[in-house]
């Protein structure tokens, strides 16, 4: 059973950008995410789905590839990618930077996410979920993803909140 949670990526150590939503750094790949839906502050249980969207670059135009993204709390980690923008993010094995963004069949900045699959124990606002990415050349990235309470954002695939 999913529910829609707010997730915000925090990369320790590296800061916010604006008001919500942070960025992590590895090498040349910048990893920015934000919030997505809030369900009123409704604990996340054991075996929920949670959904985080994300943006990410590699600075200098350089190529890489998101090739893995894993967490130890949750069964599984699906990437999707909604690379027309029509509405379904579709399940990917990897993500592409070809000249340092990610392509997309109606200009760049299409909708990519994680679906976050079987949550392993509760999680209230305020907890962190571990999230592990991993980058074909500038190497893995850990971010810890808190879970808080957000606005509902309008679900357009280029205004996703992301920041």
């Amino acid at each position: 059973m999913g529910i829609g949670l707010c997730l915000v990526v925090i990369a320790r150590g590296l800061g916010t950008l604006g008001d919500v939503g942070v960025r992590g750094r590895v090498g040349d790949v910048v990893l920015r995410a934000a919030p997505v839906v809030a369900a009123g502050g409704v604990p996340l249980r054991p075996g929920d789905d949670v959904v985080v969207r994300f943006r990410v670059h590699a600075e200098r135009g350089l190529s890489d590839e998101l090739v893995a993204v894993y967490s130890d709390e949750v069964r599984r980690v699906e990437l999707r990618w909604d690379r027309d923008c029509d509405g379904v993010a579709e399940p990917v094995a990897t993500l592409p930077l070809e000249h340092g963004v990610v392509p997309s069949g109606r200009g760049v900045g299409a909708d990519y996410r994680l679906v976050l699959v079987g949550l392993r124990e509760e999680h209230t606002v305020g907890s962190t979920v571990v999230v592990k990415f991993d980058f074909a050349l500038a190497g893995e990235l850990t971010v810890a993803v808190p879970v808080a309470q957000m606005a509902v954002n309008s679900g357009s695939c280029f205004d996703a909140g992301v920041v």
